[in-house]
C-alpha cells in the first residue's frame, strides 16, 4: 500500500451539499421572523415529514468509515465526511468557505449571513474560532503535516461583520517533530480583524481515543499507513 494515496473518509455528493445550502438558508430564515405561531408550526410539521423522508435513505450505523475502501458492512456503518475546508459545509451547521491552496498557504474568501451572528451585525466570537480550527487544519494538510488540534489561540482584533467578503489565509510555521504550529487570519479590506495560532499534534494512533469508534481492519490500514509515512520521512 502506498502511503501518500491512503483516502480518509467520503466524499459528500453534490446533491447533499446542495441540501445544506438550503438548510442553511432556512435558519437565516428562521431568524428574521418574529410573529405568525400559526405559520411558523405549519412549517415544523412539513420539516418534520422532510427528516422522516431523509432518514428512510440515512445509514442506521453511528461508527464511522473512516477510509474509503470499507464499505458499510453488516452494521450499516455511516460515511465520515473528512474535515476538509473546501468540502466541511456537507454539514449544514457549518459555514461555506471558498478554499484555494497555493503551495502550502491556504487562501480563499467567506461571507456569512445572520445564522452566525453574535453581537449583532457580527460574526459570533465561537464561529470565528470554529473557522479557524478548520482554516489551519486545512493549511496542515496542504502541507502534509496531518495533526489534531492541541490549542487554539484566537485574537480579536475588531468585530468580524456578516454580510461582507471576507478574505483569509493560513500557513504552516514551525514543526517540531510531531508538534506542528500554524497561523491564520480572517481579512476585511485587507486588514485583519482576527488572527489565529494553533498547536497540532500528529496524532499516536495506537493511543488515540478514537480507537473505539473505528472497526478493527479501518484501524489496520491506518497503523500500516503511519508506519510507511514514518519510514518515507526518516528516508528524507
Amino acid at each position: 500500500m502506498d502511503a501518500t494515496t491512503i483516502e480518509i473518509g467520503t466524499k459528500p455528493p453534490a446533491a447533499l451539499l446542495e441540501l445544506a445550502n438550503s438548510v442553511r438558508k432556512l435558519a437565516a430564515t428562521m431568524i428574521r421572523i418574529d410573529s405568525n405561531e400559526s405559520e411558523l408550526r405549519r412549517v415544523q410539521a412539513e420539516v418534520e415529514v422532510l427528516t422522516e423522508r431523509l432518514e428512510t435513505i440515512a445509514r442506521k450505523g453511528s461508527d464511522p468509515r473512516i477510509l474509503s475502501s470499507i464499505e458499510p458492512g453488516e452494521n450499516d456503518m455511516r460515511p465520515y465526511y473528512p474535515a476538509s475546508a473546501a468540502t466541511w459545509h456537507c454539514n449544514p451547521i457549518f459555514p461555506p468557505l471558498d478554499v484555494e491552496v497555493e503551495g502550502n498557504i491556504v487562501r480563499g474568501t467567506l461571507n456569512l449571513d445572520l445564522a452566525y451572528e453574535g453581537p449583532p451585525g457580527c460574526i459570533h466570537g465561537g464561529v470565528v474560532a470554529l473557522i479557524f480550527d478548520q482554516l489551519l487544519g486545512h493549511a496542515n494538510g496542504a502541507n502534509g503535516t496531518y495533526g489534531m488540534t492541541a490549542d487554539l489561540k484566537v485574537s480579536y482584533h475588531r468585530p468580524t461583520p456578516l454580510f461582507r467578503d471576507l478574505s483569509f489565509e493560513a500557513q504552516v510555521k514551525h514543526v517540531d517533530g510531531r508538534k506542528i504550529t500554524t497561523e491564520g487570519a480572517i481579512l476585511l479590506d485587507g486588514a485583519p480583524t482576527a488572527s489565529a495560532v494553533g498547536l497540532f499534534i500528529d496524532p499516536a494512533f495506537k493511543t488515540s481515543p478514537l480507537l473505539p469508534h473505528i472497526s478493527d481492519d479501518q484501524v489496520d490500514q491506518l497503523l500500516a499507513h503511519r508506519e510507511l509515512r514514518n519510514l518515507s520521512d526518516d528516508e528524507s
